[in-house]
């Protein structure tokens, strides 16, 4: 395989400490596939609906029971809207504000079972000829609590990334994503956020396979007006970034099973403000992509490790970790791999495989209760007005 990284990171992304992968159990008889939830109706017709909260005509949140699960204690909130909207910024500061909310009271309610908080979601609306990190193209949060013996688990199974195999490595944590922690590092203005604090680049493991940054007021700092702001500035970034990419250094358009190829390029050229050394990285990274493989239709097995995703794609993580809560932001060109599907959990990068088993009747029931303490709790917090009642 061509190293898509200088030496120097690639054996930092190899020293990272992964778990591939924890099992989740999914219900009996549940036969997973991809749905595409088009109108309010496939919402409700694809998953068990327990809230459905409307913020405009065209613009609600949905929260739901996923019916197949990334672990027993869970739930998910989905854009369930008239108009649909893949990316949390395509939604208004009312949805985003909902949204905090909600998942700072879920980060509350999992102390009350003594389980660790995780809320995740992704961004790839583009890609739809394989695997992709966001299945189902409406924006949608996991929310999720881990288990104290969950957590012993990751950290008894926890081994370096460079001992799996090559495509193993990559699907969980993979070059592009530590080449997205030192790009961002460089074009995210740490002025210009009004609530996330940047975690230096490379100055932690998990700095390195995401562009990391601290909650200053841990979980209820999801609950600032200001900090959809942030992550709607963070993606603007991004966006200028992969854009910029495309048209300094690449030939040709996506479309099913076609992407663009990289050409000659002059790494001057691109007009990001990148440090002599993320430049470099970045030419180095693109130059040793390998275009003569990028053709046709390939097995799964192989997407991860040759054919991109469609376009700009990253997934949010945000989880606790030595006391203090951290959002990470993971760049995906070629992993399928989403926020739910690869999880920090004690600043090991976690792969979940789902449906190893069936839930038992206890365990549905537990997962029940859980969700419907969640929901009676909810109703009476008293930010629970900026949840339900977002406009007001």
């Amino acid at each position: 395989m061509t190293q898509l990284l200088p030496s120097a990171l690639e054996e930092q992304r190899k020293a990272l400490m992964v778990v591939d992968s924890l099992p989740a159990k999914g219900y009996p008889g549940y036969v997973g596939g991809t749905r595409r939830m088009g109108t309010v109706s496939d919402v409700y017709g694809w998953t068990k609906v327990h809230a459905h909260i409307n913020i405009s005509p065209d613009e609600a949140y949905a929260l739901t029971d996923k019916r197949s699960p990334h672990a027993l204690y869970e739930l998910m909130l989905m854009s369930a809207g008239g108009t649909h909207r893949p990316g949390l910024h395509d939604h208004s500061p009312e949805f985003g504000k909902a949204l905090g909310v909600v998942a700072a009271y879920f980060a509350e309610h999992c102390r009350s079972y003594e389980l660790s908080p995780v809320v995740s979601w992704s961004y790839d609306p583009g890609t739809v000829d394989r695997e992709s990190i966001q299945g189902e193209k409406r924006f949608h949060a996991h929310l999720v609590g881990r288990t104290s013996a969950e957590r012993a688990d990751v950290g008894a199974r926890a081994r370096r990334a460079g001992s799996l195999s090559v495509v193993r490595s990559r699907r969980i944590v993979e070059e592009a994503s530590v080449l997205g922690a030192v790009v961002s590092a460089d074009v995210v203005d740490q002025d210009a956020l009004r609530v996330l604090r940047p975690v230096p680049a490379l100055s932690t493991p998990t700095a390195t396979a995401t562009a990391q940054f601290l909650l200053p007021q841990g979980w209820e700092t999801l609950t600032h007006p200001a900090l959809c702001d942030d992550l709607v500035y963070i993606h603007r970034k991004l966006r200028r970034v992969y854009d910029e990419v495309v048209r300094a250094c690449t030939t040709g358009t996506t479309g099913v099973w076609r992407r663009p190829v990289v050409r000659d390029f002059d790494a001057e050229g691109i007009d990001i403000p990148l440090r002599a050394a993320t430049r470099a990285t970045l030419a180095h990274y693109l130059r040793s992509l390998r275009p003569d493989l990028l053709s046709g239709p390939v097995r799964r097995s192989r997407a991860a490790y040759v054919y991109p995703l469609a376009d700009l794609a990253y997934a949010v993580i945000i989880a606790e970790q030595a006391g203090q809560v951290y959002l990470h932001l993971r760049v995906n060109v070629f992993s399928d791999l989403g926020g739910a599907g690869i999880s920090i959990m004690d600043g090991v990068i976690v792969k979940t495989k789902k449906g190893v088993g069936d839930l038992r009747n206890d365990e549905v029931a537990a997962r029940t209760a859980f969700q419907a303490d969640f929901l009676r709790g909810l109703h009476h917090h008293p930010m629970a007005a900026r949840a339900l009642f977002p406009r007001l």
